[in-house]
């Protein structure tokens, strides 16, 4: 079985999972940032907010996990074989998360993790 067959759209599916509750989680602090009118909404009267930046960064994180999934995608549909090391990667990060934040979704990158060690060795690289 091709394990890695829909690996990009896993990793596409998480960043939009993340970014559904950085928004639901965030929303009172992206109401100021629109009301300030966005440009340079994360300093003001040169006070960075932390609160802001870090709400940016989480949109960020999962956007970025979006192009990603995108890419990784894109390679397994053209016959690439994601590497392992990327699979192994993605556990270690996953591992980390988990023992620092053991209620959080880290745990689907266990999941794409696996999905990709366990890919079918028979693609063509």
């Amino acid at each position: 079985m091709n394990w890695t067959k829909y690996s990009g759209y896993y990793l596409c599916a998480t960043g939009v999972i993340h970014n559904i509750i950085g928004v639901i989680m965030g929303w009172p602090i992206l109401v100021p940032m629109h009301e300030h009118g966005w440009f340079a909404s994360t300093v003001i009267n040169g006070q960075m907010l932390f609160d802001r930046e870090a709400i940016l960064w989480f949109l960020t994180l999962g956007a970025f996990w979006v192009v990603l999934g995108l890419a990784m995608q894109s390679a397994v549909d053209q016959g690439f074989k994601l590497p392992v090391s990327l699979g192994w990667g993605f556990l270690l990060l996953a591992a980390g998360l988990i023992v620092i934040v053991p209620q959080s979704g880290a745990y689907f990158f266990v999941a794409q993790g696996v999905f990709i060690i366990l890919g079918d060795r028979r693609a063509t690289v």
